[in-house]
């Protein structure tokens, strides 16, 4: 495979990711929740998943201690990730919120260096000073509401660094991407499932469009960005690949905005521009 081709489909990634918010913010005006769409998101894949792996002849066998790996590293990753973003679109515009979601990278190099005591450089601090002005320019004291959306989208950056550092720690990066998924899309839909019946959070009464928005979401986010973002590291290696994921917040800004009618002000502007600054120092570092 071309290098060229290689660029194609890490940018065709990003442009699926930066899309799919759009459409899980749609859902919302058809009575939906982010209870209900982290739940559905994740159910509509795991029968392709199961499919996928039965026709590759991909065992379903998990050891229990590695059962257990996979399951508490899905609660941060899968979980509260998805749950925490889907809910700030109710507050804030996606864009802004897949933005400051994009401080993940920053929030790994922390854990990483406080929990796993790994060498913070100056480059390091100097990208964190970078992205941290950014994410200032985000806040509006004025507008509460906002404000827990911008809280909302941080704290999901926090949960899916956890996320990214225990597939990493705990080795379950050695397992079959497909199975992983798997055993992740399995999870939310337990536990969303079973804690929104509880709940009385789980909205089934919507009409057909919203599950085809839940659908389309479910095909574009969790499968078919996958698989453009596995090969294309496979052509460009890792840290090429991550520079043009920088497209993901941006196309989701002007997807927000001439989907959704959402407003990008200046600050905004230059905020974004200050978090991937941030962003694009670490990873060169």
């Amino acid at each position: 495979m071309s290098r060229n081709k290689g660029i194609l489909l890490v940018i065709a990634s990003a442009l699926l990711y930066g899309f799919a918010p759009v459409l899980c913010s749609m859902t919302y005006q058809y009575g939906n929740n982010p209870v209900t769409l982290t739940f559905f998101r994740s159910f509509f894949v795991v029968l392709l998943l199961a499919f996928l792996m039965k026709k590759n002849g991909i065992s379903f066998f998990c050891e229990k201690s590695e059962l257990i790996k996979v399951v508490g590293v899905a609660c941060f990753g899968a979980v509260l990730t998805t749950l925490l973003l889907n809910s700030s679109y109710l507050y804030i515009g996606v864009g802004t919120a897949t933005t400051l979601h994009f401080m993940y990278p920053l929030f790994v190099t922390l854990i990483c260096h406080f929990v796993y005591h790994d060498p913070l450089s100056r480059k390091h601090m100097i990208a964190l000073g970078i992205a941290l002005c950014g994410v200032l320019l985000f806040l509006d004291f004025k507008d509460l509401s906002k404000m827990k959306g911008i809280m909302m989208a941080l704290i999901s950056g926090v949960t899916f660094a956890i996320y990214l550092v225990g597939i990493d720690k705990l080795k379950l990066s050695r397992m079959n991407s497909l199975k992983l998924s798997f055993y992740f899309a399995l999870t939310v839909s337990v536990i969303m499932g079973t804690s929104g019946l509880a709940a009385n959070q789980l909205v089934l009464n919507q009409p057909f469009i919203s599950y085809a928005l839940m659908f389309a979401v479910a095909i574009m986010a969790q499968w078919l960005a996958v698989v453009c973002l596995q090969k294309g590291i496979d052509v460009l290696g890792s840290s090429l690949a991550s520079l043009f994921s920088m497209f993901e917040p941006v196309s989701c800004l002007v997807f927000g905005a001439i989907f959704l009618n959402e407003t990008v002000v200046i600050a905004q502007v230059i905020g974004s521009g200050l978090i991937l600054g941030g962003v694009l120092l670490l990873v060169k570092e």
